[in-house]
């Protein structure tokens, strides 16, 4: 009988042990599934006055002289905007790169740091990202 104790004893440690660390693998695994699905907490989605300006720069650059509403008037069967250009162009510093090194073989002029400071090349990036994502640019 001694020994059934002992036994029954050992068993009900082991499972209270064992179903600790599970509930507390459970919860763990709970909180960082919600953490993903939710997603990064801040976005960094630009603010109305971040794609103004960026706007007003893309005018001031002269872009929009061969890009009105963000298409390409020397090509224009490809827009600055929607799945295409998203795809060809996945990071900023990509698109950022094209637009600093331009293309003589498409037409399109550099622009030099002496042209466009990086902060304003940043901001025309934001505009040109911003017509993907709105209707009307």
């Amino acid at each position: 009988m001694a020994n059934q104790s002992t036994l029954l004893t050992t068993l009900l440690q082991r499972f209270s042990l064992n179903s600790f660390a599970f509930f507390l693998a459970l919860g763990a695994a709970l909180v960082l599934t919600e953490k993903i699905e939710a997603g990064p907490e801040n976005l960094n989605v630009p603010s109305a006055a971040e794609i103004k300006a960026g706007k007003m720069l893309f005018v001031k650059a002269s872009c929009w002289g061969c890009h009105p509403h963000g298409e390409n008037s020397m090509n224009g069967d490809k827009p600055l905007k929607g799945p295409r250009f998203a795809k060809k162009y996945r990071s900023d510093v990509e698109l950022m790169q094209v637009i600093r090194r331009g293309s003589v073989t498409r037409g399109m002029p550099t622009f030099p740091v002496e042209k466009l400071s990086e902060q304003d090349l940043k901001q025309i990036v934001v505009f040109i990202r911003s017509l993907s994502c709105s209707a009307k640019p």
